[in-house]
């Protein structure tokens, strides 16, 4: 089946059909998994829910990349042309010519009243709501005028390590109302329910157009109050550091995303804030539950520059003693995604690969989201071209390793980095800059490598890992194996048959293990 065939006869339909009616839609593909032909259906629906959300610049025009997959190559050359004017265009601007981009792709004129959902989106002042005075409005992204009807619901947002929160069970109707004038305020109330992770979802009409936006938001009550006790608690006791970060982190997490200094995609703050009373109970009783301790693992440190509680997650073989040196991979995620994913895709696959091969495994959070753990190979730009952000980034990454190391006693012979998409970059990246760590890289669906990379690279086995249908990112991986042969590398190499951005390096990631398992310094 070729693109050309597959877009028009079914996923066309199935996009304009989730855009109108995207409460539907539960979100099931990363951020920017971008799939071929074959998938383009279930693509299209994914696209189509996390455009209620009314994300950000660079995740709007990663998605209308992602949508312009398996579409015909007219249209394609039509979306391109918008993109292209939208990347020249200020912010506002810019989302009203990509909404048009949308509206193209899913066979829908392009009319005032398209024009007018298109601008409009849920916002609050914190996504940290306390059941009190919390604020709910409908805001415009660019200029648009006339009346608009919503319905407003509230669902439970279902936890996930993918990039897109997950809508849950419709929990109650909030509010219904036209909205004439903005930003407008709606009564979004919440005070009767649990602490957790909710969305607020409003279904829009105008005339015959109609779309969903939707705010995420965590309840959580009483929070000064709960961090100061916490940290009265935590103030008598000595020692314990990978205990106590990690009961404090819930509620500096909570804190920070209150102020705007933080942003996460899915977080269970009732289940964390259990673990911290549970964590203070045990060191209390004079047990510590977290340091050395086996499986998978939520971990939290201080980071050094800041003072911040970053998070970390970890997994250790069941069978780890300090008698011996272990062995450590270094796993770092994709763009738009956390610390939680690369051990939680694909059904946990790292996690049993790690059993079985006796690794420990580690994947940091990189300081923040998309700030390209440091590499100044293109991915930068997508922390705003915030360099000391970016740099933060890299210095994350080598401050848990060493965290790790001496909590586990790693053998340094035997250090592994692997990734995929942003996280190949960072791969490549932290690499080459810090050789002389590695014993092998495994990079994967990541291209640009430069030539001054690399002299580097070339002390370093390396497996390169792409789809062989992976429409992001093939041809730059390609590139960068004519680069590393032309410097004299010759890197193992895998186009995976059939993979995607996303599933080539969850197939070839038992072989990654094998590779690393060969190599010691």
């Amino acid at each position: 089946m070729t693109r050309a065939s597959a877009f028009p006869a079914r996923a066309a339909m199935v996009l304009g059909a989730a855009i109108s009616a995207v409460a539907g839609v539960e979100a099931r593909a990363q951020l920017v998994d971008y799939e071929p032909a074959a998938r383009a259906t279930p693509v299209q629906e994914d696209a189509a829910w996390r455009l209620a959300f009314r994300p950000g610049m660079q995740v709007l025009t990663q998605t209308v990349g992602q949508l312009r997959v398996g579409a015909p190559a007219v249209l394609q050359a039509q979306v391109d042309a918008m993109v292209a004017e939208a990347a020249r265009q200020p912010e506002p601007e810019a989302r009203r010519t990509l909404w048009r981009a949308v509206s193209l792709m899913g066979g829908r004129a392009w009319t005032p009243e398209q024009e007018r959902l298109g601008a409009l989106a849920l916002r609050t002042p914190s996504q940290i709501w306390t059941g009190q005075g919390d604020v709910l409005t409908a805001e415009l992204l660019y200029p648009a005028s006339g009346p608009v009807t919503y319905a407003l619901d509230l669902y439970a947002s279902q936890p996930t390590t993918s990039a897109t929160p997950k809508k849950g069970a419709l929990i109650r109707p909030l509010a219904r109302g036209q909205l004439e004038s903005y930003p407008a305020g709606i009564a979004a109330r919440l005070a009767d329910l649990p602490d957790g992770a909710y969305l607020l979802l409003a279904k829009l009409s105008a005339g015959s157009a109609s779309a969903d936006i939707v705010q995420p938001v965590y309840l959580v009550r009483d929070l000064d109050a709960r961090y100061a006790e916490l940290r009265r608690n935590l103030s008598g006791i000595t020692g314990h550091e990978e205990a106590k970060a990690l009961a404090e982190y819930p509620f500096a997490l909570a804190q920070a995303m209150r102020a705007g200094r933080r942003e996460v995609v899915s977080y269970d703050f009732p289940a964390a804030i259990r673990r911290s009373s549970e964590i203070v109970a045990a060191l209390k009783g004079g047990r510590d539950p977290v340091r050395q301790a086996t499986g998978l693992q939520n971990r939290a440190y201080r980071f050094a520059e800041t003072g911040e509680l970053i998070p970390y997650q970890v997994y250790v073989p069941t069978g780890w003693t300090p008698a011996k040196r272990w062995p450590l991979v270094v796993a770092l995620h994709g763009a738009n995604l956390d610390e939680t994913n690369m051990l939680g895709r694909d059904g946990g696959r790292m996690q049993k690969l790690a059993e079985q091969h006796g690794f420990v495994v580690v994947t940091p959070l990189g300081y923040r989201l998309n700030s390209a753990y440091g590499s100044e190979r293109g991915l930068a730009g997508l922390a705003g071209r915030d360099m000391t952000r970016v740099k933060r980034s890299e210095q994350d990454v080598l401050q848990v390793i060493a965290l790790v190391e001496e909590e586990f006693n790693i053998d340094p012979g035997r250090r592994y980095l692997t990734g995929n998409s942003m996280g190949g970059g960072g791969t490549w990246w932290i690499g080459g800059r810090h050789n002389q760590m590695w014993a092998a890289i495994a990079p994967g669906a990541y291209g640009g490598v430069l030539a001054e990379d690399v002299p580097a690279l070339a002390k370093l086995p390396i497996r390169v890992v792409v789809g062989e249908r992976d429409d992001l990112m093939l041809d730059r991986v390609r590139e960068t194996i004519a680069t590393l042969k032309a410097g004299g590398v010759a890197p193992e190499y895998v186009e995976v048959p059939g993979g995607t951005h996303a599933s080539a390096f969850e197939t070839e990631l038992p072989e990654i293990f094998n590779f690393f398992q060969k190599h010691a310094k």
